[in-house]
């Protein structure tokens, strides 16, 4: 019998102790975050407008993340364009394709290039 009262006291200070542990952790990160609840930011105003209100807002986010997926597009072909003239010009050093077809490559990488760019910048114009 004495075995049994000594394991209920032993659970007892566990839990007890378990509670004070589980306060203390949440009082600190309640008083952790607490300087941080009292400075935050305002948030800033889409770079194109887009109106007033939250319709306004939401618009302007749209557009300028438009703007950013055309960004995005132009990235990916420069390096489309950068590989492909890479494998060509591997292709030339191991004499499987001629000077001619990498100076083509570069040419219509670099005429493509120039016409995405191009064009997103006339979509921004157009967007914004």
């Amino acid at each position: 019998m004495h075995h049994s009262e000594s394991v209920v006291a032993r659970l007892r200070r566990l839990a007890s102790r378990t509670l004070t542990r589980a306060g203390t952790l949440a009082l600190l990160g309640w008083l952790t975050c607490k300087p941080a609840f009292a400075d935050l930011p305002s948030v800033e105003a889409p770079e194109s407008g887009g109106g007033s209100g939250l319709s306004g807002q939401i618009k302007g986010y749209l557009q300028d993340g438009i703007v950013i997926g055309g960004l995005v597009v132009a990235a990916v072909a420069f390096i489309n364009v950068a590989i492909a003239a890479l494998h060509t010009f591997t292709e030339v050093r191991n004499e499987k394709a001629t000077w001619t077809k990498f100076g083509a490559i570069v040419v219509v990488g670099v005429v493509l290039l120039v016409a995405v760019i191009w064009l997103l910048g006339k979509s921004a114009d157009i967007l914004l």
